[in-house]
């Protein structure tokens, strides 16, 4: 069993993701990295972060394949 949570606050993510808050709510409003409220709180799913990284890295390496 994971302890990983399965989202986590959009203040707490630049804990985990590596990026400011600024550009992180930046990326929430473009639609970059999805994201969701209860109530009057902000989350982000675990899985956002980690398909948003995978995209960049795709995107670095030409589309997904490695550059030769």
């Amino acid at each position: 069993m994971s302890t990983e949570p399965l989202a986590y606050r959009a203040e707490e993510a630049p804990s985990v993701f590596p990026i400011g808050r600024t550009v992180l709510f930046k990326l929430i409003r473009t639609g970059e990295i999805e994201s969701f409220k209860v109530g009057r709180a902000r989350f982000i799913p675990r899985q956002a972060l980690i398909d948003f990284m995978q995209r960049q890295i795709a995107e670095q390496n030409g589309g997904g394949g490695r550059a030769a």
